[in-house]
């Protein structure tokens, strides 16, 4: 059995989903600062990925600033994005914000093939947190 769930998506209307994210594991990936070349790195490995999925996009991925938290992941095909906003960034600096999600919202997802492809994007970042962090 999972200890700690760390993301789960939440369809909310046809293909349209959010993604809740753990904050505790965000506060982390926003202290953590990213190694020099890593997020070229990891934008290589989701090329490779979307590549075999057949997507035609390059370097998906936004970290926010320097460090190892995820803001948006960008897929091209006329808009299509996974993002959170810049309101829950600045939240995971504070105190005193209750321990609730992080959440990502969709932008243009028309099939569920793009549904797919998104949250395998974010899995991967998920799947690499450990080594980014290094």
């Amino acid at each position: 059995m999972v200890d700690k769930i760390i993301w789960q998506p939440e369809f909310i209307f046809e293909h349209d989903f959010k993604v809740l994210l753990n904050r505790d594991f965000a506060k982390e990936m926003i202290k953590a600062k990213m190694p020099d070349g890593m997020e070229r790195r990891m934008n290589q490995l989701a090329n490779e990925k979307l590549k075999e999925l057949g997507v035609h996009w390059l370097n998906p991925y936004t970290f926010h600033g320097d460090s190892c938290f995820l803001s948006q992941i960008y897929l091209g095909q006329n808009g299509l994005w996974l993002s959170t906003s810049y309101r829950d960034i600045e939240d995971l600096g504070r105190d005193n914000i209750p321990s609730k999600p992080v959440e990502y919202y969709t932008h243009n997802v028309d099939m569920l093939s793009q549904a797919y492809h998104l949250m395998r994007m974010f899995d991967m970042w998920i799947h690499y947190s450990d080594v980014l962090k290094e």
